[in-house]
């Protein structure tokens, strides 16, 4: 059976790296195709170690070197990436933006779609993606939206890590764990690629083996590295999974 078709939807130019990365490797070491959508670059607030270079700075300057840093961590995960350029901090969406989301959705048709969780106080940019998200996800299932390209089946919406290390104060509760062990350097790999951000390093390694350590206790095995979803959309079958 073939892989699923995956899109990320991702706030800011790191976050589908440091909280999905990991998934998106083994997708794509598998043979699967992975698609990141950026909303924006985190031109203002997710660029500290830009803005705090000598020299000049610009948010346009800014931009073009997050959209470089976020091409090549998604070159080293097997994905590739497009950029909508919304501007952060605040990222507002729209009826037109909505639209142009739902339309990316339904030309790509994923399986599957990861994006942030719902709820995320310590950082609105998240929140206003997903929101946007399930509402594209929604408007391209509509028979009557863009009726020449036809019905799409809704996929599953899975939602990765809200701020970390503050998840449960988002009501972030997962409920699926990849172990992401055999391709955990290659994640960091991708994560040291994003050098405007290069706290990530640290925090998601402390993150992967808090969460390898959470996996361990369901998986009656040693999982040293995971990452954690929680998800939107129920699954249907004729039997509980097992």
């Amino acid at each position: 059976m073939p892989e699923p078709d995956i899109l990320v939807f991702s706030a800011h130019a790191a976050d589908f790296c440091s909280r999905s990365g990991g998934t998106m490797a083994l997708h794509a070491r598998r043979g699967g195709t992975v698609h990141v959508v950026d909303v924006t670059f985190g031109e203002r607030g997710e660029s500290e170690d830009y803005w705090n270079r000598p020299g000049e700075k610009s948010i346009e300057e800014a931009k073009q070197v997050r959209a470089a840093e976020a091409r090549e961590a998604a070159s080293i995960l097997g994905a590739t990436i497009e950029f909508l350029d919304y501007g952060d901090y605040p990222l507002v969406i729209g009826r037109e933006r909505l639209e142009c989301m739902a339309r990316l959705i339904r030309g790509r048709k994923p399986g599957i779609i990861l994006t942030h969780w719902k709820s995320d106080p310590f950082n609105p940019d998240h929140q206003v993606t997903t929101e946007a998200v399930l509402t594209a996800a929604a408007m391209a299932g509509v028979p009557g939206f863009d009726p020449q390209v036809g019905k799409i089946t809704y996929p599953l919406i899975y939602g990765y890590e809200p701020t970390i290390p503050r998840s449960e104060a988002a009501g972030f509760c997962p409920d699926h764990y990849v172990d992401i062990g055999e391709v955990f350097e290659l994640k960091m790999d991708a994560l040291r690629a994003l050098r405007s951000q290069t706290k990530l390093v640290r925090f998601y390694t402390q993150w992967a083996e808090y969460r390898g350590f959470q996996a361990t206790q369901s998986a009656g095995k040693v999982i040293r590295y995971a990452e954690a979803f929680q998800r939107f959309t129920a699954t249907v079958d004729t039997r509980l999974p097992g």
